[in-house]
């Protein structure tokens, strides 16, 4: 696999979080994956949710690939008065399993939110052409929905998959953190 262009991605927005700065956050997950074998990164929103993920997961073992996840720094912060740690995950949303002690997962408990899981967070340095990048419809490649389109305004997440094309300009974005993800992939999380 091409390190500029890994097959399967997800593209995540990151940044200071509830009162914890960016550094700290990236310090307490590189903490879990030695305490627990992997971490756990929690958000909300539309985009990329379980269902989402798991045609991911399904398209890239199906091409026997792995996924990175890739992410562009932020720094607009997202603080929450009402924020609450969460205490469980589930696949499927119907069967539930308590989280480890070890894993910190925060946020407004009153939404939905999700979680990827990963391996491997390394600190990276280096740009992601995302005209190159288009997301999936289902278990298919959507060659008429690109990155450089897609992930803007408030799509500040997207699943993409590797389907280069020509004479196109390049939108480049700066990709500051990497890691693989792993299984369970995608949950949902609760308090």
């Amino acid at each position: 696999m091409n390190m500029q262009n890994p097959q399967y991605i997800i593209v995540m927005k990151i940044g200071p979080y509830c009162g914890y700065p960016l550094k700290e956050i990236i310090d307490i997950k590189q903490e879990e994956e030695r305490k627990v074998g992997k971490f756990f990164i929690g958000y909300s929103g539309v985009f990329c949710r379980p269902k989402v993920v798991n045609n991911l997961v399904n398209h890239s073992i199906n091409h026997n690939e792995s996924i990175k996840v890739l992410f562009i720094e932020t720094k607009s912060s997202y603080d929450n008065d009402n924020a609450k740690e969460f205490n469980y995950f589930s696949k499927d949303g119907e069967l539930w399993q308590e989280l480890s002690d070890e894993i910190l997962l925060v946020g407004d408990t009153n939404k939905k939110h999700f979680a990827i899981t990963g391996k491997n967070l390394k600190k990276v340095n280096y740009k992601l052409d995302l005209t190159q990048y288009c997301t999936l419809m289902g278990m298919f490649p959507n060659k008429d929905q690109y990155l450089d389109n897609y992930l803007k305004y408030r799509v500040d997440k997207a699943c993409g998959y590797y389907f280069p094309r020509e004479s196109v300009k390049e939108k480049k974005v700066d990709i500051s953190y990497m890691c693989d993800l792993v299984d369970p992939y995608c949950v949902y999380i609760k308090e």
